[in-house]
């Protein structure tokens, strides 16, 4: 699957940019949100993000009765062409945390920073808009199967940054530690118990 943010047609960020063009290229993130069946909050997240790569601008609704303006999103226009690496972007960014001492800290915070974007909204459903394939287990109810990553590769070279910044996505979500059990290669699960979790990712090896 492709990440959130990779402007390819069927990644998230792809449809969230069509759903503006089918608007004649300006649109609220609610209305985004009402056409491709996702929460406002979330909608904004994804339009935040295109607005911070310069692909989407933002500005106020102007309206001739009372009442609060939008927010509006405009797509601008790409001058940029050739090929785009988000991967390499990535692998850049996480080997370098994995060389510092705390970089597995640094990462849940940052999981958590943006988690938080998500705050009141269904767990389950927003790992499946990452792409985990989650299951939640029938025997207990706060904890959930991963069947798939999205960032494999990453998380096979690196879990020690990438499970903790999964981790810190969930806990900044739900607004409490999680325990994340993960098996790079294989099926994870996160313990959302607030009594039981103990705010760590624990993957083979004690990494």
């Amino acid at each position: 699957m492709t990440s959130l943010t990779d402007p390819g047609a069927d990644s998230p960020a792809g449809r969230v940019t069509e759903a503006l063009r089918r608007r004649g290229g300006t649109a609220s993130a609610s209305e985004v949100g009402a056409d491709l069946g996702l929460h406002p909050s979330t909608a904004r997240f994804h339009l935040d993000r295109l607005v911070n790569q310069g692909r989407v601008r933002v500005s106020r609704e102007r309206r001739a009765t009372r009442g609060r303006p939008r927010t509006m999103f405009t797509l601008e226009p790409d001058p940029i062409e050739g090929p785009r690496s988000y991967q390499m972007l990535a692998e850049v960014l996480v080997a370098s945390l994995a060389r510092q001492s705390d970089g597995p800290e640094r990462a849940a915070r940052a999981g958590a920073e943006w988690g938080r974007h998500f705050t009141g909204q269904d767990v389950v459903a927003l790992l499946a808009e990452v792409g985990f394939a989650p299951s939640p287990d029938p025997d207990h109810d706060d904890r959930i199967a991963l069947g798939h990553c999205p960032f494999i590769d990453l998380a096979t070279d690196h879990p020690e940054v990438v499970c903790p910044l999964h981790r810190g996505v969930v806990e900044g979500a739900v607004g409490h530690p999680v325990t994340l059990e993960a098996h790079p290669g294989a099926t994870c699960f996160i313990d959302l118990d607030p009594t039981l979790s103990s705010g760590a990712s624990r993957t083979p090896g004690g990494r």
